[in-house]
């Protein structure tokens, strides 16, 4: 299973690194910014990742639901099965993927990071 994180500017690419910070080097787990790119060309660039292993269940993470970002995974994963797209990415999810991808079905795993997402999103001090 692969996936990747598609956000505004650099904050995917910033994830990524401090997942593989803690880590390690992690195949399969990709970054895209929507800097400087269309729609399409956003787009294009999705079709191409996926298309690299056809057959690997695929999750698209993005920073923002109803973005840009959202929007082109949404027309990349037009009639694709075997994929999800995920908003509200966080450094949890990803180490979640990372930790569960090989022994969690697409579904399950789905329902886990985003489970583990809003898990680490919780007030740690003050009011």
């Amino acid at each position: 299973m692969k996936a990747m994180v598609i956000t505004h500017g650099d904050i995917g690419k910033e994830l990524v690194a401090v997942v593989e910070m803690i880590i390690g080097p992690v195949v399969g787990l990709d970054f895209m910014t929507n800097h400087g790119k269309s729609t399409d060309g956003m787009v294009s660039e999705i079709n191409s990742w996926l298309e690299e292993n056809p057959t690997d269940s695929s999750i698209i993470l993005v920073d923002d639901y109803g973005g840009s970002c959202a929007v082109a995974a949404q027309l990349a994963f037009a009639q694709r099965d075997g994929m999800a797209i995920i908003s509200g990415v966080n450094l949890a999810m990803l180490l979640g993927f990372v930790t569960w991808r090989e022994s969690s079905e697409l579904d399950d795993l789905v329902g886990r990071l985003v489970r583990k997402g809003r898990e680490a999103i919780t007030l740690i001090g003050g009011h």
